[in-house]
């Protein structure tokens, strides 16, 4: 049987693998579509930028809040507006190599001011599956919208209610948890089914205001991408940006796939610069995010004594 740290190993390689293989897609359409890439970032609206940027904010800004609610439900008395800034900081930990970093960043902050490891591991595990577990239910909304992915849909939808069914028979339940422990601690949070399916529920909004975002930010470039299909588009390269372990932030991965989905509807040099524009968006939503948060937090604490 494959040890759970040579697991690791070969995932993390095997992601590092797909990761420079999509940095060097978007270098070479880069190159090859020079010319009209910078026309198109020539003629950028700013402030459509900075819409952007907000509802990417509100987007982030959701998933933090209810992990922070994961916590407090574990009954600890938690101030969201003081562990916002743990969610915030953590997630700065994605853009390191490896693909623990943005679990163990905000789990590590939580421990660091009172939160007992298990439930902080538990509760940030519990957040990172409710939250990709909506990727795929925002997925499969888009690709309803659409006409040219209607049976990736249906796939989604039959696979979901398949997995709901099969978890919610206590004797199977235990079994994938025994099993997918042996890849990840943070599988013994999954305990209650009807509770995963509440939380996953609650994660969807964050998935439409990150599309909404990046359909914001394709505005900005003149680009226009119908609603489903941006649903759709985003949160494919999202969720496959996350699926890669071992490739920091999804970086090249999300690019890679973004433009693949994008470039038959607005062209390919639009859609490279709108992947690119939008990775830009997102880091400031993290740095920004990371800064404000850590603001009102010591503001708190400062009331508070």
């Amino acid at each position: 049987m494959i040890s759970r740290p040579l697991l690791a190993r070969i995932s993390s390689l095997l992601g590092f693998a797909i990761g420079i293989a999509g940095v060097t897609f978007v270098v070479n359409t880069l190159v090859s579509k020079w010319d009209e890439v910078s026309d198109a970032f020539s003629q950028v609206n700013a402030i459509n930028l900075v819409l952007s940027l907000l509802l990417g904010l509100a987007a982030m800004t959701s998933i933090g809040w209810i992990w922070v609610t994961i916590i407090v439900a574990r009954s600890h008395n938690v101030r969201h507006r003081n562990a916002m800034s743990w969610y915030f900081t953590g997630q700065l930990g994605k853009y390191v190599p490896g693909g623990i970093w943005p679990i163990v960043g905000r789990a590590e902050l939580a421990v660091r001011n009172g939160i007992p490891r298990l439930d902080a591991y538990a509760s940030t595990g519990l957040s990172l599956v409710t939250t990709y577990a909506a990727a795929i239910v925002t997925i499969a909304i888009g690709a309803a919208g659409t006409t040219g992915h209607r049976l990736v849909a249906f796939l989604i939808a039959v696979g979901l209610i398949t997995a709901y069914a099969t978890f919610s028979l206590p004797s199977l339940r235990a079994v994938i948890i025994r099993v997918t422990s042996r890849i990840s601690s943070s599988a013994s949070s999954l305990t209650d089914p009807k509770r995963l399916v509440r939380l996953t529920v609650l994660h969807i909004p964050a998935w439409i205001l990150m599309s909404l975002s990046t359909s914001v930010t394709a505005t900005a470039f003149g680009a226009h991408i119908g609603i489903a299909d941006m649903l759709f588009i985003t949160t494919t390269s999202w969720f496959a940006g996350f699926v890669v372990v071992g490739v920091p932030g999804g970086i090249g991965v999300r690019e890679a796939v973004f433009t693949s989905l994008a470039e038959g509807i607005i062209g390919t040099p639009l859609a490279i610069s709108l992947a690119l524009m939008s990775r830009v968006i997102f880091i400031a939503v993290d740095l920004s995010g990371a800064l404000i948060s850590s603001v009102i937090s010591r503001l708190n604490s400062s009331a508070k004594s």
